[in-house]
């Protein structure tokens, strides 16, 4: 999620008319000349009160869950092996429809999904996460039925009815696969524009993200990931899988989603069904729309597709030259991105958001000249590395993708631009950074979660403090060593989930430097962290003291 806005020129005197942070949008000074956030983050309604009739249940036919040959049409081709890894992963099999239904955006669907426990404990719940449910997002999404090996069970609901638990009759070993059906459907009342407009049904345009029940995550010791995310970060948190889509719309629209379409078929009443296929991806993203116009691009063979409304065609051109220089820069300094293709669809989120394979720029954007515009479109482009490919607790660890992301801005620039734009970016981050110091707020370390970070503290830490202290790792290590220890973690970690110290592993062996004191001064303590270094820096501490 983009909560950073930058204007590329310059800073010092001019650093608070350029630089504004807020919770995904613009901000107005509060006290102590510091930005305040934006208020707080609720459904416009708050929730969507309309109860769907319960559907007739979806036949769902059997699925072959060892054949992935349809999931490598989502692949570059060099990458189509990549699928193969995941035939005993989390695999979704999906046939949904949507419409627009006075004034409400209705989804009615169904799905089959297959979790194989890869754990070493014993398992006798599988839980899933409703994330439409969340009181940030607005939406409802109800499950009417649910099976567990083809045996109907009563699932359970909690934490504000986003987590569904589903109870094992038989307890799941590791290495064993379990196969669940859900009938469930979505609703949306027009005007909703919930979560920095996130999930939502404005101007004919409807905006989904996990909009149909997501696998939570189990993580030895822990459990199953339950927590209700705050409304100030991103929500989500899940593992890569596989996902195949039927999805059923009016004829008119057009559909952007995680994923590739392989095929479009008449579906009778004036209907077309549209068929997905995915890679390894950690989640999907549904946007649709009767009023999308197109446009397309390659990088050598990986499509980028741009979707907008009416009156935006010259800022879409703007648009996908902005994302081709992203993916073509991003494919060299990273590492290559192994999907077929990726799409940037305007909608009225708040500034620009990051989903798998697809990312969406806000329409107040949308404009040629809008300085906001290009840094978005970058930032959320190199999500596409720094979670979608290598994924992370976005809730607990939000440093993992979003500081590595914005970071990656500095690179954009000064392979579009020159060294001179991308350290004038750095420095106007440092007299940010060193203005809300200043001001006597608190230098918090990167590795916290979301709900630790309050008022301004969220934005300056992660999204200010935390490119900095990647600038502070290329001046150390030399900007060569420095992007070797970025594509050696990139390569170590496609499709899974990171902890900090995978960051730390990566850059010591990629460089033979020990760099233990330099993370912990910046990150903070965490698991994996030599433990001499922490009691040797905190005697120091209190030394001082």
């Amino acid at each position: 999620m983009k909560l950073s806005q930058r204007v590329w020129g310059s800073v010092g005197a001019a650093l608070l008319g350029a630089v504004v942070l807020a919770a995904c949008g613009s901000s107005t000074e509060g006290a102590g000349g510091l930005p305040t956030l934006a208020p707080t983050i609720t459904a416009l309604p708050p929730v969507t009160p309309t109860d769907v009739p319960e559907p007739d249940p979806i036949a769902l036919p059997p699925v072959d869950w060892d054949d992935v040959e349809p999931f490598r049409a989502a692949m570059r081709p060099a990458f189509a092996g990549d699928v193969d890894a995941f035939v005993n992963r989390n695999r979704y099999y999906i046939e949904a429809s949507l419409a627009f239904e006075d004034g409400v955006a209705v989804i009615r669907g169904a799905q089959r999904v297959r979790y194989t426990n890869r754990s070493a404990d014993t398992l006798d719940q599988v839980v899933f996460r409703l994330y439409p449910n969340l009181p940030a997002l607005g939406g409802r999404m109800v499950v009417y039925q649910a099976t567990v090996n083809e045996n109907p069970v009563e699932p359970g609901l909690t934490e504000r009815e986003t987590v569904l638990i589903l109870p094992l009759d038989e307890p799941l070993a590791p290495g064993e696969s379990v196969e669940m059906a859900l009938q469930f459907s979505v609703a949306a009342e027009r005007g909703m524009n919930a979560s920095y407009g996130a999930f939502g049904f404005q101007d004919d345009v409807f905006s989904g993200p996990e909009w149909y029940p997501v696998l939570s995550v189990y993580e030895e010791g822990k459990g199953w990931w339950m927590e209700r995310a705050s409304p100030n970060g991103d929500a989500v948190y899940s593992e890569t899988g596989l996902y195949e889509t039927f999805l059923t719309v009016p004829e008119d629209f057009v559909v952007a989603m995680s994923g590739t379409e392989i095929d479009t078929f008449p579906a009778g009443d004036g209907a077309k069904t549209v068929h997905y296929v995915s890679g390894p991806m950690r989640d999907s993203l549904l946007v649709a729309s009767p009023v999308f116009g197109r446009l397309t691009d390659y990088v050598d063979d990986i499509a980028v597709n741009v979707y907008y409304w009416p009156g935006g065609e010259s800022a879409a051109e703007r648009v996908l030259k902005i994302g081709t220089d992203a993916m073509r820069i991003f494919n060299e300094k990273f590492g290559p991105y192994p999907f077929a293709e990726m799409d940037i669809a305007e909608t009225f989120n708040f500034t620009g958001i990051e989903y798998p394979g697809i990312i969406i720029i806000a329409d107040r954007y949308w404009e040629t000249g809008n300085a906001n515009l290009e840094v978005t479109v970058a930032h959320e482009v190199a999500h596409q590395w720094w979670y979608s490919l290598v994924g992370n607790d976005q809730v607990g660890q939000p440093w993992l993708d979003e500081s590595l992301t914005s970071y990656s801005e500095y690179v954009y620039a000064r392979n579009v631009y020159d060294d001179k734009r991308a350290k004038d970016m750095q420095d106007g981050d440092r007299d940010w950074y060193n203005f809300y110091r200043g001001q006597g707020a608190p230098d918090l370390v990167l590795d916290l979660p979301v709900n630790s970070y309050v008022d301004n503290n969220y934005g300056v830490i992660i999204y200010v403090k935390g490119p900095l202290f990647y600038a502070e790792l290329e001046t150390l290590l030399g900007r060569d060593r420095f992007l070797e220890a970025v594509q050696l973690y990139f390569e170590r970690h496609r499709y899974e989930v990171v902890q900090s110290v995978d960051v730390l592993n990566a850059f010591e062996d990629a460089t033979g430097e020990d760099l233990d004191a330099l993370f912990y001064r910046w990150v903070g303590d965490f698991p994996g962290l030599d433990p001499a270094v922490v009691e040797q820096a905190q005697q120091q501490a209190e030394q001082v003291q």
